[in-house]
Parts: C-alpha cells; sequence; structure tokens
C-alpha cells in the first residue's frame, strides 16, 4: 500500500474487538492501515491494510515492533479496546479525517494531535496532564497522532517502560523541541476498558494496568522530575513539592532492530502476574 497518510498501532491481544475497531474506521476518507502486535493469533482474515505482526514480548516493546511497522506520515498509539465511532450517533463519522486535518492546519511536524478521547462513557479527556488532574503541569495525549520521521528521529519508545507511560515520555521530548499538543475538539476515540476487560484475559487488567503502571510511572518521573517526587516517588507521597525539567535528565534507551526484537524483551520485564520471554 501506499501514500498511508495515518498509521494507528498498538500492542493487541483482545482478537474478539479487532474487527469492531477496523469497522469504526471505515467511514474516513484519508489512507489508513491499523498494525497491531502481540501473542494472540486471530481467528479470522484480516483485510489488506490490518496487519498482525507475533510477538511474545512486553507491551511497550510490540509498540515499538507496531511503529517501525508503519508507514504512515503521521502515526498514532491505540488500544484494541478502542472505536473511533459509535454506532448509536446514526451518521458518518470521520474523526480520523478530522484529526489528521488539526495536523495540517497546525503547519507543524512537531505537532502532537490529541483526539478528544471518552473513556468508559465518561469524558475525562481534559484531566490528562503529566500529574494527572494537576492542570500546572504539562497536557498530555491519551490518544494522538504524531509525525512518523519525528518519532524516529526522537529514538522511538524508551525501552526501560513496560507497558504504559512510555507515550507521555515520548511527549515530554516533543516538548523539549518546542513541539505542542493541539486538542482536536471534535476529533473523537471512545475507549471500552471495562466492557473489554470483562471475560477478557485473565489477570490482564490487574497486573499490566494496576501493578505495571506504578513501575513505569516511577521510570516517567525519574526522566522528568527534576527536585522532589511525584506520585509515586520515594515514600509513596503523592505529589510532595516538585519541580519538572524541561529537559531529558537521562539519554533516551531505545529500542535495538534486532532478529530476536519479536521474541526477547529488552529492558525491564517487571514482577506482574503476566510475564514476557
Amino acid at each position: 500500500m501506499e501514500n498511508i497518510q495515518v498509521s494507528l498501532f498498538a500492542s493487541a491481544v483482545r482478537t474478539k474487538d479487532w474487527l469492531r475497531f477496523y469497522n469504526s474506521l471505515k467511514e474516513n476518507t484519508v489512507k489508513w492501515e491499523v498494525i497491531f502486535v502481540g501473542n494472540v493469533k486471530p481467528n479470522f482474515d484480516l483485510p489488506e491494510n490490518f496487519k498482525w505482526i507475533y510477538a511474545n514480548v512486553k507491551p511497550a516493546q510490540c509498540y515499538q515492533i507496531a511503529a517501525m511497522n508503519s508507514v504512515g506520515e503521521l502515526i498514532g498509539w491505540s488500544c484494541d479496546d478502542a472505536t473511533y465511532s459509535l454506532n448509536t450517533i446514526g451518521q458518518p463519522q470521520r474523526n480520523l479525517d478530522r484529526a489528521y486535518e488539526y495536523y495540517k492546519q497546525a503547519n507543524d511536524r512537531r505537532a502532537i494531535i490529541s483526539m478528544h478521547t471518552i473513556e468508559d462513557g465518561r469524558d475525562v479527556w481534559r484531566q490528562h496532564h503529566f500529574f494527572g488532574k494537576w492542570t500546572e503541569t504539562p497536557v498530555m495525549a491519551p490518544m494522538a497522532l504524531i509525525n512518523r520521521e519525528l518519532f524516529n528521529e526522537i529514538g522511538g519508545y524508551d525501552r526501560n517502560f513496560i507497558s504504559a507511560q512510555a507515550e507521555n515520555d515520548i511527549i515530554m521530548r516533543i516538548y523539549e523541541l518546542g513541539g505542542r499538543v493541539v486538542m482536536a475538539s471534535d476529533a473523537y476515540v471512545y475507549i471500552h476498558h471495562r466492557e473489554s476487560h470483562i471475560g477478557g484475559v485473565a489477570g490482564e487488567h490487574k497486573s499490566m494496568i494496576r501493578q505495571y503502571y506504578v513501575a513505569d510511572r516511577q521510570v516517567l518521573e525519574n526522566l522528568w522530575v527534576k527536585e522532589g517526587y511525584g506520585s509515586y516517588g520515594p515514600g509513596g507521597d503523592r505529589l510532595r513539592p516538585y519541580t519538572l525539567s524541561k529537559t531529558r535528565l537521562k539519554p533516551v534507551e531505545s529500542f535495538e532492530n534486532r532478529e530476536d526484537i519479536c521474541s526477547v524483551t529488552q529492558g525491564p520485564k517487571g514482577e506482574g502476574e503476566i510475564r514476557w520471554a
């Protein structure tokens, strides 16, 4: 496929949701593709512009593998329990088209397009900052589109992350280059965490979202909190006096594009219930 404008990618294991994800994009006119990476093989055929890559490695590495295999002008991190339209609205929804328009209007390859994210029916999109709801800290983007070439130039995902927070690190690195988050208020994406996790992969929600979140949060704060502690600093104090650094405190440790990148985890694996090779 040629001239792909948007590549959406994810670490993905809930195959029952994949076609719902794909079908929610069909009304868009931009040329798009989907790249999912994980260790669960779908038992159905995938359309031409839907790639699946087998990898038995941690989620952050799956995301990097997916990004490496993307060809779009823009790439966007996503999740397999997302949809880019809702059946209940009853009219064509071209939310990916609208997000792409925001990027073109920004006329800046450093623009991060934050799609208006509805999580389990709750509009908490504007609550995503470096420190949660603390609006004086930099705004983050739970579901975003960014320039693929820029992503590669800054080193992609850092291998010290396990399953979460790596995208916040990417956003902070683009801020460091003078980039900005563009709030795409009428370009919606819907996340169905609660619905999808019920009856899904045993232990997946507890291990990956809760246990590894804390470990990844510590990694993020060690990279950007210059003084004091944030959400998960020593002693468990929450938001003690802190100073965020405008420059990354440690060099990026990128994933190496080795032959075994899909079979051997690079960097920390975590101590939770789910383990990877």
